[in-house]
């Protein structure tokens, strides 16, 4: 593989030969010794990144040029850690967005500058895997920086994660999610006067397909099959399920001016009764 441009002393861009692709090359003072047009040895090698596109490539080339090393090498092993443990894709931008958190995070702390993340609760309770590869990251930065950040950090990488996730870049579309989920939690609790036992598996099970429910929601692409009967006969054995549904629907109706199904309602319905009969 031939360097292309020395990004600082321990990485280089290069061109690797098989494929003609631009990566990004990283070694103990590999830039040090390189120029453009160089070959670079197998034994100078310590990581390659092969990213996804020349869009990618290009914007952690341009993050590289004034970012320590020691955050890429956090933020790969933070990801390879969520890769492992989620066993989900992960868009190679994540690469560019959480190295590059990571040091602005970094900055902060030193500066005694720490923004607080009013999302924190929901974060861990809404995205337990990725908010606990987000403490698994706080300990690495603890082990590697001797630097101990706050749980809110935890919370700011499992956003990166779960967005990461989305085939897409747009953080607000995860809070905006995040955000619905917790008014229909509210809604639920307000309409039966409870606390929810989040710790049950039916918490889980019930939370998991609000997600995925308001996924479809964003998406345009609700359920809606023509069994009104089924529907009725959910409808009106579950009477305080189904008030509290169309509580909900009102709100959906209210803030994202979209109607919700007869059988959205009804799966809605079945995971209410299945979460209070056992709350």
């Amino acid at each position: 593989m031939e360097v292309i441009k020395i990004l600082n002393s321990s990485i280089v861009l290069a061109r690797r030969g098989e494929d003609d692709k631009e990566i990004i090359v990283m070694g103990k003072g590999i830039g040090y010794r390189s120029k453009p047009g160089d070959v670079v040895g197998e034994d100078e090698i310590e990581k390659i990144y092969v990213l996804e596109n020349e869009t990618i490539s290009s914007d952690l080339t341009a993050l590289m040029k004034e970012t320590p090393k020691e955050y890429l090498i956090l933020a790969d092993e933070i990801i390879s850690h969520a890769k492992h443990t989620l066993s989900r894709h992960l868009s190679d931008h994540l690469y560019v967005a959480l190295t590059d958190h990571l040091y602005m995070a970094m900055k902060r702390f030193k500066e005694n500058m720490t923004i607080q993340n009013r999302m924190l609760w929901e974060v861990k309770k809404f995205y337990p895997q990725e908010f606990s590869i987000g403490l698994h990251g706080l300990s690495l930065i603890q082990k590697q920086l001797g630097l101990s950040l706050p749980e809110e950090e935890a919370a700011n990488i499992a956003f990166h994660l779960v967005n990461a996730q989305q085939n897409d870049d747009n953080m607000n579309q995860v809070m905006m999610m995040t955000n619905t989920v917790k008014d229909v939690l509210n809604i639920i609790k307000i309409h039966y006067q409870v606390e929810l036992d989040t710790h049950s598996i039916n918490y889980s099970r019930f939370l998991t397909h609000l997600q995925f429910f308001i996924q479809r929601l964003f998406e345009h692409k609700t359920l809606n099959t023509q069994d009104h009967e089924l529907f009725e006969q959910i409808a009106n054995k579950y009477p305080q399920e189904e008030a509290c549904v169309l509580l909900i629907k009102d709100y959906i109706e209210a803030r994202f001016e979209h109607t919700i199904s007869n059988e959205e309602m009804m799966y809605l319905i079945i995971h209410i009764n299945r979460v209070m009969s056992r709350n």
